[in-house]
């Protein structure tokens, strides 16, 4: 068999292959148009796709009411997700309208294994544009600077500390457009910003005042306020290229590089009017602001008293995951918590509109006391669509708790010695050396070794009592320094692995913790704007504060920027570490 009879086979098993893959999936015939209103000598693209079939005698619709400019233009997209197959063919057509009016493209209609599939119409409105009478070559190119521009358009322009702010910077054009490229990095104050790459980039056409833009999204920023008041976002400036008005009069080699004109444009100043949550929040508030939902799980269900279980709890919300806390799960004195940790934080993803992330909290619990209990862990947050604080409740979650073992002393029984000295005196020659028990220093060792169990028994369950009933508070602000310094610790294994983000997320954390800690004062109430305050609370001196602030800011800074420089994350490493102890030193 030849080379050219194989590749003949090996192609037409694929296609044999593919259409039996393609088979088991649904069968659909849609059509789509860029642009539900035009200007008269515009011009818009309809499109009609078939997917998941092999079609004939596709029909397309008459376009009466408008002028064929090209078209059918064909293309064939086959992907594979998950081991699932999908195969599109789609018909395209480039259409003008001949007058001003409200307009239908009718049906096209397509056979698939002798079914016949149409698509809906589509309802075009074609409105007048502005008059354009000839132009020279320098004033068409003059014209261009007024036919191009680009807008911040942001979710809203009111918020909560913490809320979610979505920032699309759009792109209008009447030109055709080579390349777009920033020409300064924005420096989001007062927010928390991530951009975002997973949106719909597709070219939509818009008309406003008369005329029809090509419009897309070329930017897209999540905003989390931190500080309420005035907050601004500055004017974002662009370059962009666009293709010279006789580019359009010229055949260009395919080896050629086009003519441009390079121009600049910017957005204008944004005013973001934030306000700061109510007072007098509950209990169980641990800073989530936005659109939540929770949920909880045990990794056991029935265990002893000696043993330790974990207790994962799920948050999932639109709102700035890094201000929110473990939330305390208040399990009384039947339960001790005796490590909290964060062992998820999911980035960003789309959702309805919006963009939702997850964080997860792991406890580690151990019962104090046998029995059955049910757990029921909340999580409350402020809902920015009711304007008020919500409180979620899991399903209880039925826990049962079994005596376990402990290492007991066994208490002899009257006239009879405990068994390990009944072991030794098998062993020994005791009938020919001994002498009488009673009396002997054995003798009032064993007789007061019940009295010693028993009182060792008391001061154990008294220590026991204590630690029940200790003061939280008062450990927070002992152990505030420790725990700083462990999430520095955690920093520093980030630096060393080169990951600047979550370096300088830990180092801003373990700063403002450690004010939260010393006042006992919720995260959600820190910022860096009263972290000042807080340490003049603290009767701190102004250097140690001015250098803790700088640590924050510097921090902040290079997270919004993206900063990754090595020698830079060292030095900040450095300062922290020198400003927690030089603070904590003027403590003591």
């Amino acid at each position: 068999m030849s080379i050219k009879n194989a590749g003949n086979i090996i192609l037409l098993f694929c296609v044999l292959l593919s259409t039996g893959l393609l088979a088991q999936q649904p069968v659909s015939f849609t059509a789509s148009s860029d642009a539900r209103q035009v200007v008269v000598g515009g011009y818009f693209e309809v499109s009609f796709t078939l997917e998941n079939g092999q079609g004939k005698n596709f029909q397309p619709p008459a376009f009466k009411d408008f002028k064929l400019l090209s078209g059918p233009n064909q293309s064939i997209s086959t992907t594979s997700f998950n081991g699932k197959w999908s195969r599109k063919l789609t018909y395209s057509y480039n259409l003008q309208p001949k007058k001003t009016g409200k307009f239908t493209v009718g049906a096209a209609s397509i056979e698939v294994n002798g079914k016949k599939y149409t698509t809906k119409p589509i309802r075009v409105e074609v409105v007048k544009g502005k008059n354009n009478t000839a132009a020279s070559q320098e004033e068409l190119e003059e014209q261009i600077e007024t036919q191009i521009y680009i807008k911040a358009i942001p979710s809203s322009i009111e918020a909560r500390v913490g809320e979610q702010i979505v920032l699309d910077y759009k792109i209008y054009t009447t030109q055709q457009v080579e390349s777009y490229n920033p020409v300064t990095e924005l420096d989001y104050a007062g927010f928390f910003a991530e951009e975002l790459n997973s949106y719909n980039s597709q070219v939509i056409k818009e008309v406003i005042d008369g005329v029809q833009y090509s419009t897309k999204v070329i930017k897209k920023v999540a905003l989390f306020p931190q500080q309420a008041g005035i907050l601004e976002i500055p004017p974002m400036r662009m370059q962009i290229a666009v293709a010279s008005p006789n580019q359009t009069r010229r055949r260009r080699s395919i080896f050629s590089y086009p003519d441009v004109i390079r121009i600049q444009v910017a957005t204008e100043t944004l005013n973001i009017n934030v306000r700061d949550l109510p007072d007098n929040p509950p209990v169980s508030f641990s800073g989530a602001v936005g659109r939540y939902s929770m949920e909880a799980r045990t990794n056991s269900r029935q265990i002893n008293t000696n043993d330790a279980f974990s207790l994962q709890l799920s948050v999932s919300g639109d709102g700035d995951l890094k201000l929110v806390q473990a939330p305390d799960l208040m399990l009384g004195d039947s339960f001790k918590i005796f490590d909290t940790k964060v062992v998820a934080e999911n980035a960003l993803v789309p959702r309805q509109g919006r963009f939702v992330g997850k964080k997860v909290f792991d406890y580690l619990i151990t019962p104090m006391y046998p029995g059955q209990f049910k757990l029921k862990p909340k999580f409350t947050y402020y809902d920015v669509d009711s304007l008020r604080y919500v409180t979620l409740a899991s399903e209880p979650l039925a826990i049962s708790i079994a005596q376990g073992d402990q290492s007991k002393a066994t208490i002899p029984a009257e006239n009879e010695a405990p068994a390990t000295l009944r072991g030794i005196a098998k062993t020994a020659n005791w009938q020919e050396k001994s002498t009488p028990l009673f009396g002997s220093p054995l003798f009032y060792m064993l007789l007061g070794l019940p009295f010693l169990l028993l009182g060792g028994a008391y001061f154990y369950k008294r220590h026991q009592f204590k630690l029940s009933n200790v003061d939280t508070e008062a450990l927070r602000r002992q152990q505030a320094n420790k725990v700083a310094l462990k999430r520095l610790e955690t920093a520093n294994s980030f630096l060393k692995e080169n990951q600047s983000r979550q370096f300088y997320d830990e180092v801003s954390r373990a700063m403002l913790d450690y004010v939260s800690d010393k006042l006992n004062i919720p995260f959600s109430k820190m910022s860096k704007d009263n972290v000042r305050d807080k340490l003049l609370e603290l009767n701190v001196s102004e250097t140690p504060i001015q250098q803790f602030i700088h640590v924050i800011k510097t921090s902040e800074m290079a997270l919004f920027a993206g900063k990754d420089n090595s020698s830079a994350m060292q030095e900040v490493y450095e300062q922290a570490v020198e400003v927690v102890s030089g603070v904590e030193a003027e403590l003591l």
